[in-house]
C-alpha cells in the first residue's frame, strides 16, 4: 500500500493537534470538572463555564459531565503533550490509569489495578481486535499518533460493551470515520526527536470536504511513523545490580501506520468506511535478540439513520473486521511462534424518544474471533470464540438531578481444537444517580452487578512463553467472575477553585488471575509435591527444575476485593495576561484476596504537584510525581522501590496567519531516576527510560 512506508524510512511526520500552548493541569486528564481546551481553560479569565466534551463511547452522546460513571478524557493540547509510543504510555498519568509496560514497544492500559481481558480497548467504538489481551508483551495495534481524543470509562462498562469491559473501556477517537464534512482542504503535520534512544517520530494527515457539514462528502488520509533504538537507563538493567549498564539492551522499536477513508452525508443519515494498516517491530528486553514483528489490516464502517422509524431518534451500525498476525523471532532470521487473529465486531444501537420520562438506547452486539498460535511456544490452542449480547440503558431527569439504569445479557462460547467447548451466559445490571448540589457541585453514586466470562488464555493456555520467561498453565474448569461495584464521587466543576474526589469498592467472586506456584510439581501437575518458599521453575517441556529457564504460573480463581480513592484540586493562581494554574492530585488502588493476601502486580499509590503557565504565544509546565514503594505484593512476588518523576514542557506558537504552528521542548524523567513499574511482568529486568529531552514542531492548516 503506497500510503505506508516500511522499515527503511528515517523520519516521518508526527500527528498532533493544533495548538502549541500547553494548557491546563500538569499530567492531568482533561476532565470536565477541571479542564478544558485552550480557549476555555480554568486558568483563563472566564472560569464560570464548563466546556461540553462529548463522550463518543456513550451511545447517547452525552457530555462527560453528564455521565454517572467516572470518566477521564484526554484531548487537545493535553493529548499532544502526553502522546507516547503506546496507548499505555499515553494514558499512564491519568487518574486511576497505569500500564503493563513491556519495554518501549508494548504497553496496555490498566484501570484501577485491573487489565488484560478486563479492559476493552476500542478504536472509534469498535474493539482493537488484536492479541494484546493474551499477553503483556503483545502491543495494542491502535497507534496513538492518530488520536484526536481518548476516553477512559472507569469501572464496569459491561452494559454497553460486554464481558471484556468488566474493569473499564479505553476508546481512542480519530478522524478516520468522519462525523461531519469539513469543507475544503484541511491538514496537520508534525515531527520530533527524543534524545533517549535516538527516538524519531512524526505524522501527517490530510482531508478534503465537498459540500456542507451535514450534506456532502469527506475524504481523509493519514500516516505516522516512529523509530527508537535501545534506551538509556540510570543504572543496571536487573534489580539485583546485574545485566547491561546504562542502556537497556534489546529495547528498540519501530512502528508505521496509516489509513484512507471516505464518508458521505445526507439529510437522513451518513455512511463512512475506512481501511487502515499498522506495521510494528519491537524488541523484547528480557531476551538478548528476540523481537516481535506485527502487522494488522483493518476495515471499518459506520452507518447512521436519523428518525428511521416512529419513536426511534437514531439508528447506528458500527462494524470492524481485521486480519492480524505477529511473529515472535528468537533472533533475526529465526522465526518462532506465529499468532494469527481474524476477528469481527459489530454493534447496532437504537436511541429512542422519551417514553414516560425515560430516554435511552437499546441494541445488539455480535463478535467472532478465530485465534491461533503456531510454533514451539504456542501456549494457547487455536480457538474460535463467539459472543452475542443485548443491552438497554435508560436515564430520567428527577427533581434532584438524574437517574440511570441498565441491563445486559450475553452468550459467549469458546471452542478450541481438541479440547472441551465452554459456554457462558453473563448477566449485568447497573444503577446510578447524579445529584445537583447547587450550580457548582455534583454528587454521583454508581452501582453495578457485572459478570465476566473467562477467555481463551485463562481456560486453555499450556506451554512456554519465552517473551515473559514463563510456562503458563490455564484452567478449563474456571467459572464466570461476578462483581459487585459501588462508587461515590463529588466535584466542584466551576470557578477559580475546582476539585473532585471518588471512592470505590468492588467485590469480585471467582476472580481469575495468574500467579507463581510453590508446589514442586511439573506443569501438568505430576510429580511429588514439595514447598521451599521459592517460586517453581520448569524447563521448556514443563518438567520441574529448580534451575529451569521458565517461571511456572497458573490461572486460578478466588474471591477478591478491590478498593481505592482518586482526587485532584486545581486552582488558578493568576488570571489575565499571564495565566498560572496549580494542581494537586493523587490516587491509590488496592487489590486483595478475601483471605487478606495481596494480588500480584497492583498499581502503587502516587501523588503529584504541578504548575502550568502561559502568556500569549509562550506556554510551559512543570510537574513532580511521586510513585510510592509497592510492598503490598502477592506471595513469591518481588517488591518495587518508590521513585520520583520530574517532567517539564515549553512551547511557542509562531505568529503565522495561514497555519497554526508551534515548536516545543519537553523533558521527561529529568532527575534520571531508576524507576521500575510494579505492574510490569518484567519489572526486575527492565526499568523505565532515564532522562530524555524531546524537541519537535506541530502545524495545522487554518
Amino acid at each position: 500500500m503506497s500510503l505506508l512506508f516500511r522499515r527503511s524510512a528515517f523520519i516521518t511526520f508526527r500527528r498532533s493537534a493544533v495548538s502549541g500552548a500547553l494548557s491546563l493541569a500538569f499530567a492531568a486528564p482533561v476532565h470536565p470538572a477541571l479542564a478544558a481546551d485552550t480557549d476555555t481553560q480554568v486558568a483563563s479569565a472566564d472560569t464560570s463555564t464548563v466546556p461540553e466534551i462529548i463522550v463518543t463511547a456513550d451511545p447517547l452522546a452525552r457530555a462527560a459531565d453528564e455521565l454517572t460513571q467516572p470518566v477521564e478524557i484526554l484531548a487537545g493540547d493535553e493529548l499532544d503533550r502526553h502522546r507516547g509510543a503506546s496507548i499505555g504510555e499515553t494514558l499512564e498519568r491519568q487518574l486511576g490509569v497505569s500500564t503493563t509496560d513491556f519495554g518501549r514497544g508494548a504497553g496496555r492500559p490498566l484501570i484501577r489495578g485491573q487489565g488484560g481481558p478486563r479492559v476493552l480497548v476500542l478504536s472509534n467504538g469498535v474493539s482493537s481486535m488484536d492479541a494484546s489481551d493474551v499477553s503483556t508483551d503483545h502491543d495494542v495495534t491502535i497507534d496513538p499518533a492518530h488520536a484526536t481524543q481518548i476516553e477512559v470509562l472507569k469501572g464496569p462498562a459491561t452494559l454497553i460493551y460486554g464481558s471484556a469491559a468488566s474493569a473499564g473501556v479505553i476508546n481512542v477517537v480519530d478522524d478516520r470515520l468522519a462525523s461531519s464534512v469539513t469543507p475544503g482542504l484541511s491538514g496537520e503535520a508534525g515531527a520530533g526527536y527524543g534524545s533517549n534512544g535516538d527516538e524519531r517520530f512524526g505524522s501527517a494527515s490530510v482531508g478534503y470536504g465537498f459540500g456542507e457539514s451535514d450534506n456532502g462528502t469527506q475524504l481523509h488520509a493519514d500516516i505516522a511513523g516512529r523509530r527508537a533504538g535501545d534506551y538509556d537507563i540510570p543504572g543496571y538493567a536487573n534489580a539485583d545490580g546485574t545485566g547491561s549498564h546504562g542502556v537497556l539492551a534489546n529495547s528498540g522499536t519501530r512502528k508505521d501506520s496509516g489509513s484512507v477513508s471516505a464518508a458521505q452525508f445526507w439529510d437522513g443519515g451518513s455512511l463512512a468506511a475506512s481501511f487502515s494498516r499498522v506495521l510494528s517491530t519491537y524488541d523484547l528486553p528480557v531476551e538478548e535478540t528476540a523481537f516481535i514483528d506485527m502487522s494488522q489490516s483493518r476495515w471499518d464502517i459506520e452507518g447512521r439513520l436519523n428518525h428511521p422509524l416512529p419513536g426511534i431518534v437514531s439508528l447506528r451500525l458500527r462494524s470492524g473486521y481485521n486480519d492480524y498476525e505477529h511473529v515472535e523471532f528468537e533472533a533475526p532470521g529465526e522465526p518462532g511462534t506465529r499468532f494469527e487473529n481474524q476477528q469481527s465486531d459489530t454493534r447496532l444501537e437504537a436511541v429512542h424518544e422519551a417514553f414516560a420520562g425515560w430516554r435511552g438506547v437499546f441494541g445488539l452486539q455480535y463478535g467472532h474471533r478465530d485465534f491461533s498460535a503456531i510454533g514451539e511456544e504456542a501456549f494457547v490452542p487455536p480457538t474460535i470464540s463467539t459472543g452475542l449480547g443485548a443491552f438497554v440503558v435508560e436515564e430520567r431527569p428527577v427533581d434532584w438531578g438524574k437517574l440511570e439504569i441498565g441491563a445486559r445479557v450475553d452468550r459467549n462460547q469458546s471452542k478450541p481444537d481438541d479440547l472441551p467447548t465452554r459456554s457462558f451466559t453473563p448477566v449485568s445490571f447497573s444503577a446510578g444517580t447524579t445529584v445537583n448540589l447547587g450550580g457548582d457541585y455534583h454528587l454521583k453514586a454508581y452501582a453495578t452487578r457485572s459478570q465476566r466470562s473467562p477467555v481463551t488464555e485463562e481456560l486453555y493456555s499450556f506451554g512456554p512463553h519465552g517473551a515473559t520467561e514463563t510456562f503458563e498453565r490455564g484452567n478449563a474448569d474456571l467459572d464466570m467472575e461476578t462483581a459487585n461495584n459501588f462508587e461515590i464521587g463529588i466535584d466542584k466543576h466551576a470557578g477559580r477553585l475546582q476539585w473532585r474526589a471518588n471512592v470505590y469498592y468492588e467485590r469480585i467472586n471467582d476472580y481469575i488471575f495468574s500467579q507463581e506456584t510453590d508446589q514442586g510439581l511439573n506443569a501438568d501437575g505430576s510429580g511429588t509435591a514439595s514447598s521451599d518458599g521459592i517460586a517453581d521453575r520448569v524447563d521448556e517441556e514443563g518438567n520441574f527444575d529448580p534451575n529451569g529457564d521458565l517461571l511456572l504460573v497458573r490461572y486460578r480463581h478466588a474471591d477478591a476485593n478491590f478498593y481505592g480513592v482518586e482526587g485532584e484540586i486545581a486552582y488558578a493562581l493568576l488570571q489575565g495576561p499571564i495565566n498560572v494554574q496549580s494542581r494537586l492530585f493523587g490516587d491509590a488502588a488496592y487489590g486483595e484476596l478475601s483471605g487478606g493476601d495481596d494480588l500480584p502486580r497492583m498499581t502503587p499509590m502516587r501523588f503529584g504537584l504541578g504548575l502550568t503557565a502561559d502568556r500569549g504565544p509562550l506556554s510551559g509546565s512543570l510537574d513532580l510525581i511521586r510513585i510510592a514503594r509497592q510492598d503490598r505484593v502477592a506471595a513469591l512476588e518481588t517488591e518495587t522501590d518508590g521513585y520520583t518523576l520530574l517532567n517539564a514542557d515549553l512551547a511557542y506558537t509562531l505568529p503565522l496567519s495561514s497555519a497554526s504552528t508551534s515548536i516545543y521542548l519537553r523533558g521527561r524523567n529529568l532527575l534520571d531516576e531508576e524507576a521500575r513499574r510494579s505492574t510490569s511482568f518484567i519489572k526486575d529486568e527492565a526499568p523505565l527510560p532515564g532522562a530524555s529531552v524531546i524537541v519537535g514542531f506541530e502545524v495545522k492548516l487554518l
